[in-house]
């Protein structure tokens, strides 16, 4: 299912309106609805923001990425979804600053 499909059906199982989700994502009702219709595809920041948005939901949920993933990776997922929103940002400027490394 295409991202903007899965936002949308996500959205309305939970009830809320267009508006609300994108008050609670930090994005204008515009901008998702260009998301949720696939004209226009979003950034990694702003799927973020919906994951988030949508109940702290994991990104790869929205993105149909949990197949083929290691138990050690759904491992690390699962710790880093419990983790704070500070202990996170940690992680991923870690995580972005060794990827850039092995280049």
């Amino acid at each position: 299912m295409p991202f903007g499909s899965e936002v949308r059906r996500r959205r309305q199982a939970l009830k809320l309106t267009l508006e609300a989700l994108a008050h609670r994502a930090g994005l204008t009702p515009h901008h998702l609805s260009n998301i949720e219709t696939g004209k226009t595809d979003p950034r990694l920041s702003t799927i973020l923001a919906i994951a988030k948005a949508l109940g702290r939901l994991a990104p790869g949920r929205l993105l149909g990425a949990t197949e083929n993933v290691s138990p050690a990776a759904l491992d690390a997922a699962r710790l880093f979804d419990a983790s704070t929103d500070e202990v996170r940002e940690g992680i991923v400027r870690i995580l972005r600053a060794t990827a850039r490394r092995g280049r």
